[in-house]
C-alpha cells in the first residue's frame, strides 16, 4: 500500500498541529480523487497517509506558499 508523509513545519505550539491537520486533510482529499480509500495516521510532527493504489505515485500538488 503506497504511503505519503506530510510534515507539520517549523511553527511552535498548537499552530503546528493545526497546520499538520490542514496539510493532511488537503493531501487526503487529493488522494481520494485517485483512490477509493485513504487512511491518515497522525504521529508527532507528521502524518502518514496510506492509500489504495497499484504502486503509482500520487499527483503532485503545488507546494503551498507561506505568507
Amino acid at each position: 500500500m503506497p504511503v505519503v508523509t506530510v510534515r507539520a513545519g517549523n511553527k511552535q505550539g498548537s499552530g503546528r498541529f493545526d497546520t499538520l491537520v490542514r496539510r493532511a486533510t488537503e493531501k487526503a482529499s487529493d488522494l481520494l480523487e485517485q483512490s477509493g480509500r485513504v487512511l491518515v495516521v497522525y504521529e508527532k510532527g507528521s502524518a502518514s497517509i496510506y492509500y489504495e493504489g497499484e504502486g503509482q505515485e500520487p499527483l503532485r500538488a503545488p507546494a503551498p506558499r507561506v505568507s
